[in-house]
């Protein structure tokens, strides 16, 4: 089972000025802590995976010290993504991103997220 939404972000250059990006944000209860996101632009696609309560928090109050942050700003979160070469920024409406967790968290509730370490280790370890 899984929660699926395509929205649009926007993309904040290094001036400030914003650009579109459309994204696609995915939730599986078969990895239930983690949320993948695809950014499609000039026909590649970026994937990102981040902690589903890492976006919860940075609905509130700034979260994250590593590669991907998230923090409030107004009606919308901002999401920086930081790679070896490029901290990319992104701008979300809050209101689009609590809805997309609310969704999963109806899917699997917080607290009650499990994982197989089993099951994941004989899939990698074939």
């Amino acid at each position: 089972m899984r929660v699926a939404s395509r929205t649009v972000f926007d993309f904040i250059r290094p001036d400030g000025a914003g650009a579109p990006v459309d994204t696609e944000m995915v939730y599986s209860a078969d990895d239930p802590f983690a949320v993948t996101m695809h950014f499609h632009a000039g026909g590649a696609v970026s994937t990102w995976i981040m902690g589903r309560d890492l976006l919860w928090d940075g609905l509130s109050r700034p979260a994250g010290k590593g590669d991907v942050r998230v923090r409030p700003s107004g009606r919308a979160v901002v999401l920086e993504l930081v790679s070896d070469r490029h901290v990319t920024v992104f701008r979300v409406p809050a209101s689009t991103l609590r809805k997309f967790l609310d969704a999963s968290h109806r899917l699997v509730s917080p607290g009650t997220e499990h994982f197989d370490a089993d099951a994941f280790l004989s899939t990698v370890l074939r």
